[in-house]
C-alpha cells in the first residue's frame, strides 16, 4: 500500500520586515489539501530560496536593515518543518539578486545579480553553513533590445555532476558554460551557446537522459534544445516558440521599465524526472505549456493550461503527476500558489485542482516528505 504522498512548500514572500520572508504551506495530495502552515522567517527584499539536494538545508536572499543584500542558511527540522537558523553573510551584490543556487554536492552556492552582471560564488560546508567567498564572475556582451544595453545574467544552474555551472544572460542573449579552473572551486568561461538576438535567456533545465540543456527565453517566448560537446562547442537541435498569439501579450505593466504592451513575459522551465514532459510558463499570457519530449530530444506541443497566476516558479513532484506552479504579483494577479494533477484521460495533460493565494509571493522549493 502506497504511504500518503505529503509535500512541504517553502515560499518566498517579496515584502517589508513584516510580511516579506519565507512561509511554509503543506499539500496533502491524497485529501488534496493546501493549506498555510505558519511564517518562518521575517525578511524583507527579493526572497530567493534554494533547496540542497538532500533537502535539509534552506538558503535565502534578502535585505538587512541598512538596505544591503544579505545571504542566509537554514536547517529544515525533520519532525515539525521549522526552520533552525545556521549563518548568515552580507552580499557584496549590486541589489538586484534575481536567482540562487546550489551545486548538487552540496560545496558551492551561486547567487545571480541582474544589475551587477555577475554571479558570485561561495562555499558551503557539510552542515549546510555559508562559508568563504569565493568569487566574482562578471560577464561581457549585450544584444539589440533596450533591455539588453549590457550583461544581466539571470539565473545560474550548475549540472548534476557539479562541475558546470551554466549562465543564462539576459543581456546578452548568451549562456555561458562555467567550469571548475583546474579543479579548484573557482569557474572559467569555457564556451556559450547564442540564443535568437533579442530574445532574452531566463532558466534553463537539465535532461537526466537525453543530455539537452532546454532554455527559456523571456522577451521571445521561445525555448532552445541544445549541448554542449566535449570540444567547448555548442550543438543546437530545435527552437520552438510557446507564444499564444491568439491570446493578448499582456494584462497590465510589467514592473517599472515600460515595457511593451505584449511584452509576453516567460517565466520558468521544469522537466518531469522521468523526461517525458517540459512545462513551461508565459506570464504574459497567463499559461503554462505542457510539451512533449520527442525520443530525439526535440519538443512538441501537448497542451496549453490556463493559470490564475503569473507564474514564476514551476516545480514537479518525483513521480511526474503533481505540478506546482507559483504565480508573483504582476498584471492582475498579487500572487497564488496553483496545483495541477496529471490526468491520463484528459486532451490537456493536467488538471488544476487546488489554489491558494498568496500576496506577493516570489519563489518556491518543494519538499516531499516520507
Amino acid at each position: 500500500m502506497r504511504s500518503k504522498r505529503r509535500y512541504e512548500i517553502w515560499t518566498g514572500v517579496k515584502g517589508d520586515n513584516k510580511h516579506g520572508g519565507i512561509y511554509l504551506y503543506k499539500y496533502e495530495a491524497d485529501e488534496n489539501k493546501l493549506l498555510l502552515v505558519r511564517q518562518e522567517v521575517q525578511l524583507r527584499g527579493f526572497t530567493h530560496i534554494a533547496m540542497s539536494s538532500d533537502k535539509n538545508t534552506l538558503l535565502v536572499t534578502g535585505k538587512t536593515d541598512a538596505d544591503q543584500d544579505v545571504l542566509q542558511s537554514y536547517r529544515i527540522a525533520d519532525q515539525n518543518g521549522s526552520l533552525i537558523f545556521m549563518n548568515e553573510t552580507v552580499l557584496h551584490t549590486a541589489g538586484d539578486v534575481c536567482h540562487l543556487s546550489i551545486s548538487p554536492d552540496e560545496k558551492i552556492i551561486a547567487v545571480t545579480d541582474f544589475a551587477d552582471g555577475a554571479v558570485h560564488f561561495y562555499e558551503m560546508d557539510k552542515e549546510g553553513k555559508i562559508g568563504a567567498f569565493i568569487q566574482r564572475l562578471e560577464f561581457k556582451g549585450s544584444s539589440i533590445s533596450y533591455r539588453q544595453n549590457r550583461a544581466h545574467p539571470h539565473s545560474a544552474f550548475f549540472t548534476a555532476d557539479s562541475k558546470y555551472c551554466y549562465v543564462a544572460d539576459f543581456g546578452s542573449d548568451k549562456v555561458w558554460i562555467l567550469e571548475h579552473k583546474n579543479n579548484e572551486k573557482t569557474f572559467d568561461i569555457t564556451g556559450s551557446w547564442s540564443a535568437p538576438a533579442g530574445s532574452g535567456p531566463r532558466h534553463i533545465a537539465f535532461h537526466e537522459k537525453n543530455g539537452y540543456t532546454y532554455t527559456i527565453m523571456e522577451m521571445s517566448a521561445q525555448i532552445a534544445a541544445w549541448k554542449a560537446t566535449k570540444r567547448a562547442e555548442t550543438e543546437e537541435l530545435q527552437i520552438i516558440n510557446i507564444a499564444n498569439h491568439e491570446l493578448p501579450g499582456n494584462f497590465g505593466e510589467v514592473g517599472e521599465d515600460g515595457l511593451p504592451q505584449h511584452y509576453m513575459a516567460a517565466g520558468d522551465i521544469a522537466i518531469s524526472k522521468t523526461g517525458e514532459f517540459i512545462a513551461a510558463s508565459v506570464r504574459g499570457h497567463y499559461e503554462i505549456v505542457i510539451l512533449r519530449v520527442l525520443p530525439d530530444g526535440r519538443m512538441e506541443l501537448a497542451s496549453r493550461l490556463p493559470v490564475r497566476g503569473a507564474v514564476r516558479t514551476i516545480r514537479f513532484n518525483k513521480e511526474g503527476d503533481i505540478l506546482f506552479t507559483l504565480g508573483e504579483r504582476m498584471g492582475h494577479s498579487t500572487g497564488i500558489m496553483e496545483i495541477f494533477k496529471r490526468k491520463e484521460d484528459d486532451p490537456d495533460l493536467f488538471k488544476s485542482v487546488n489554489q491558494i493565494d498568496i500576496p506577493d509571493a516570489f519563489v518556491c522549493s518543494i519538499k516531499e516528505l516520507a
